[in-house]
């Protein structure tokens, strides 16, 4: 995939996971309620909305994480290359002051 295609498919990603847990977070409330104030649910019902909320929020951290990961690794890439860049910026100007001392 290329950058773009990948950033989009993540952005799509994090747009379902959200939803998915308004949707579990809303499902787990309701659930509590309605073992709170009667006509119960069973404890399964209650442990599956619960369950459910929680791998959802997991699988979210996740995504994050490899999102980091992934611009920690690239900004690593981009530092390493500029102190080549200034290392060879200075070796340059070391020539020419050599150059300009034997003048």
């Amino acid at each position: 995939m290329k950058d773009k295609e990948k950033t989009k498919f993540m952005k799509t990603i994090s747009l379902i996971l959200n939803i998915l847990i308004i949707i579990f977070l809303i499902g787990t409330i309701y659930v509590f309620l309605w073992r709170i104030f009667g006509n119960s649910p069973t404890d399964f019902q209650v442990i599956s909305w619960v369950v459910g909320l929680f791998s959802v929020v997991i699988f979210k951290l996740f995504t994050f994480t490899y999102n980091m990961n992934r611009e920690i690794s690239e900004l690593k890439t981009g530092v390493k290359n500029g102190f080549k860049r200034i290392k060879e910026d200075i070796q340059e100007i070391k020539t020419l002051i050599k150059k300009n001392e034997k003048q």
